[in-house]
């Protein structure tokens, strides 16, 4: 930039742009920017003296804040790494009492019969009933629902719009638990349909077990098959004589 009144061209002061004062400190007046295509005349000596370290300062600046941000991105980290820890050791301690305390000692033997003989509640219920402990439990549970309404294989559209609803429902901080849960493979729909296929169903047309484009071809011909032609039947012309 410059001032109307000179020719020589000035550095603008890029960390405080609100202000119309050159890198050297001189005010402008009348300031005018200069186009891109214009070749300055002369520049400011002064402002190039500044100009690095200007830059300097500028990328430090960003440097410091992206250092900040990494650094609270770890705190959240380790903490939901131990509260991942602590809920795991809490299920563990709570599946070893389960036995004790359904079968405590000096209970009558009678009473061992008569329950043996009767069938809990507990015992009937399917494993999808039980309240969640943890996302993957969650989402173990919304599949189970899903593979349901399917007798042997379950299209791939269907578990991937099941997988987007349940991470559309996570803030930040339970997908970064969520990821952790999963472990080093770190892929929702690939650990959805290992889950699946640990039901014994098949996933179709699934990508992630073949290739992308013939699967898309697949997925795109069964969301657009044209309607079948319903085949009227025609009965016999009826003749009328005129005798």
């Amino acid at each position: 930039m410059q001032d109307t009144s000179s020719s020589v061209v000035h550095h603008q002061d890029y960390l405080n742009l609100g202000n119309d004062q050159a890198l050297c400190g001189v005010a402008f007046e009348k300031s005018a920017r200069l186009g891109q295509t214009i070749r300055p005349v002369a520049v400011c000596p002064d402002c190039e003296a500044k100009l690095a370290e200007y830059h300097l300062i500028w990328w430090r600046e960003r440097a410091e804040a992206a250092t900040a941000e990494l650094d609270g991105l770890r705190v959240k980290y380790r903490e939901l790494s131990e509260y991942v820890d602590n809920q795991r050791r809490q299920v563990a301690g709570l599946q070893h009492l389960a036995p004790i305390i359904g079968d405590p000692s000096g209970e009558n033997p009678e009473s061992h019969r008569e329950n043996d003989g009767e069938p809990q509640a507990d015992s009937t219920g399917e494993p999808g009933e039980t309240t969640p402990t943890s996302l993957l439990d969650q989402a173990r549970k919304e599949l189970l629902e899903l593979c349901r309404r399917f007798d042997e294989t379950v299209p791939y559209w269907r578990v991937k719009n099941t997988t987007d609803a349940f991470s559309d429902k996570l803030k930040s901080d339970q997908r970064l638990l969520l990821a952790h849960e999963i472990g080093a493979d770190g892929n929702f729909i690939r650990w959805c349909i290992r889950e699946i296929e640990g039901l014994g169903l098949q996933v179709t047309n699934s990508p992630v077990h073949g290739d992308a484009n013939d699967m898309m071809d697949a997925w795109t011909q069964d969301f657009y098959q044209p309607p079948k032609k319903t085949k009227r039947r025609l009965g016999r012309s009826r003749s009328y004589d005129g005798g």
